[in-house]
């Protein structure tokens, strides 16, 4: 007859064993669905920037990286409805896709003009504008919620140079509207959105505090190399001049949110 304890610890170990098996899967889908959401925000404000470069120029390549960044986006939605199965309710994942789905026609809709009129209409880049202001701000409640419920341990390091990602990706996206479009005033306004300036000193403080954490090594030289380039167009972004090359701005800015990206994707390797 079989020990009636070793029955019992035996069941009890396989049971904590399923447990933890089942708390590093759901930890697992919530490391997922946070990397997708920040990549979804930060594709939306590149293709919103591509779009303005496009309006203006009638550019090829930049109705290409409209194109491109508007697929990406798609994708990681995607991805991110698959992880979130666990983690948001359904109604929440269907007001996000909503909220692309929106951006997404908008988006269409002003390629179309510009591609066969020749000019977009200012009520629908507006719109636009302001919809994917919306959208991200909608995606940020999200990711800070399935952040803290699905108990993800995420590296301070991490969550400083997302958060900076997605500002400084917001950031052009409003130097390019400025640039670009006649319908600054309607965008630098939307949805309650701080001046650039403002934004560009919260941006400071993010770099700063990247930069002290980051430490020596591979790490501590990209950080290095993300101050040195953010200190080369910081004062464009504070104080705004139509004498300043906008194609050099947004060079050094996808430069940043390239190490950037590189930079976590190092911490979360590590």
């Amino acid at each position: 007859m079989k020990n009636p304890r070793l029955h019992i610890s035996s069941a009890l170990a396989a049971l904590v064993l399923l447990l933890a098996s089942s708390l590093h899967a759901h930890a697992d889908e919530g490391a997922a669905f946070l990397r997708e959401l920040h990549e979804f925000r930060i594709n939306n404000f590149m293709a919103l920037s591509a779009y303005y470069r496009y309006s203006a120029t009638k550019d090829a390549a930049a109705e290409a990286s409209v194109r491109e960044l508007m697929g990406v986006a798609t994708r990681s939605l995607q991805s991110a409805s698959e992880s979130a199965a666990n983690i948001l309710t359904r109604d929440q994942l269907t007001a996000l896709r909503t909220e692309f789905g929106s951006f997404s026609e908008l988006m269409a809709q002003n390629v179309r003009d510009v591609t066969e009129i020749g000019y977009p209409d200012l009520r629908l880049v507006g719109e636009m504008a302001n919809q994917t202001v919306s959208m991200s701000n909608l995606a940020q409640e999200l990711y800070a919620q399935a952040r803290d419920s699905a108990q993800v341990p995420i590296k301070p390091e991490v969550e400083t140079a997302r958060s900076a990602s997605v500002l400084l990706a917001q950031m052009l996206s409003r130097y390019a509207a400025r640039s670009y479009s006649p319908v600054t005033q309607t965008f630098q306004g939307a949805a309650g959105l701080v001046p650039l300036d403002e934004q560009a000193r919260e941006l400071d403080g993010l770099i700063t505090e990247f930069v002290s954490s980051a430490g020596g090594g591979n790490l501590g030289n990209s950080a290095a190399e993300i101050r040195t380039k953010w200190a080369f167009i910081r004062d464009s972004y504070i104080n705004y001049n139509k004498q300043n090359v906008v194609f050099v701005i947004e060079r050094y800015s996808r430069s940043i949110l390239d190490e950037l990206n590189a930079a976590v994707t190092s911490l979360q390797n590590a």
